[in-house]
């Protein structure tokens, strides 16, 4: 059996370019999920960004799925209940069709579906009550957890990614007592991969770039279970596009060192673009113009294209072009431009002009 986990989709009206992408993402999962062959979609928590977001594209959500030949699973997530007026409304309230199958009974539902076992864990503030009353022991070779929360331990991908907020902690001893082979979790933006005792713990990330600083491809995992294992396969949707912070270094006269074509390589009209300015110059005139030019020319060609605002690395010293020393130093970096690997090259530069001009001022 075949399925497609996905997370973080974050269905949303905010704007009519937000729904038009997440809703193009969406029809990219389920296209994805017939082609590969994937019996089930397993969509782990934050489908919809609100609860009002739920109430207004559910309705177009059920017509996107409408064509898939298998069933989806929604687990309900943080965010679904957002906004969400009074607590008597159930998800599983509201008609979702026979094709799509909401998982919000806590603080579990366990059901076997084609000889597998799942055990459905819907967002909630803590997961004790299951201790209380945990699942029967498992009677089939595979038991598969859904899920939508932080694992202990697994919540770190570096300084430059900022994790989603609002989601309860589960505890790795809770999976171990759950007695499950695959938990297929969602919460945190950032696919990855990590092992709590038997238990192989698979977040599939975000869907699609929902925020600033989501560096890499967005996607999903396909599933395959078969003689009593789980393998597992990210896989990119191309309709996410990327965020890419892209670093314009500027020449001491205030122009960038490469065309603009060049910075964009690469990149695909899905992408969110942030342009980000350093250098040492004479002015910031050169910048400005490059600014205008991506303005008037290159911005409708990315679903979003900005600046960053902070403009802190670029320094201004009048005459900086003129100084002879940087000059001298500059061509010899120029020399040495193709047999140095890009970015240490473009360091090297920066950390070159900052101690000329140091020891200029110690003089």
């Amino acid at each position: 059996m075949k399925l497609l986990q996905v997370s973080d989709l974050h269905l949303s009206t905010s704007t009519k370019e937000e729904e038009s992408y997440s809703l193009a993402v969406l029809k990219e999962i389920v296209e994805t999920a017939e082609t590969k062959g994937c019996e089930r979609i397993l969509f782990c928590g934050d489908l919809f960004n609100t609860f009002p977001d739920l109430e207004a594209l559910r309705a177009t959500f059920l017509k996107i799925v409408s064509g898939y030949s298998g069933i989806v699973y929604f687990l309900p997530g943080n965010h679904e209940i957002l906004e969400k007026k009074g607590s008597n409304n159930s998800y599983s309230a509201y008609d979702w069709s026979k094709k799509v199958v909401v998982l919000d009974k806590t603080p579990y539902l366990f059901f076997e579906d084609e000889g597998i076992e799942f055990l459905a864990i819907p967002h909630q503030n803590n997961y004790s009550e299951i201790l209380l009353s945990p699942p029967p022991q498992k009677q089939t070779q595979v038991r598969i957890g859904l899920a939508h929360g932080t694992v202990s331990g697994m919540s770190f991908t570096g300084l430059q990614e900022e994790e989603e907020e609002g989601g309860s902690f589960l505890d790795p001893n809770l999976l171990q007592i759950l007695d499950l082979d695959y938990l297929a979790i969602g919460h945190l933006h950032r696919h990855r991969f990590g092992k709590v005792g038997k238990c192989t713990v698979g977040y599939a990330g975000s869907s699609r770039v929902w925020r600033r600083g989501e560096f890499g491809p967005r996607g999903g995992i396909i599933l395959e279970v078969e003689k009593g294992m789980v393998r597992t396969e990210f896989l990119p949707f191309l309709s996410a596009g990327e965020y890419r912070d892209i670093i314009v270094s500027l020449d001491t006269d205030g122009n960038p060192e490469v065309s603009i074509e060049d910075l964009l390589q690469n990149t695909s009209s899905a992408d969110w673009i942030c342009f980000r300015f350093v250098g040492y110059v004479d002015s910031m005139e050169g910048k400005q113009k490059f600014q205008e030019t991506i303005q008037r020319e290159w911005k409708h060609k990315f679903r979003i294209c900005e600046f960053d605002s902070d403009e802190s690395e670029i320094v201004v010293i009048d005459h900086i072009s003129e100084n002879e020393f940087i000059k001298q130093f500059l061509d010899k970096m120029n020399e040495q431009k193709n047999q140095m690997d890009p970015d240490l090259w473009k360091h090297t530069r920066i950390t070159g002009i900052r101690f000329i001009l140091e020891q200029g001022k110690s003089k």
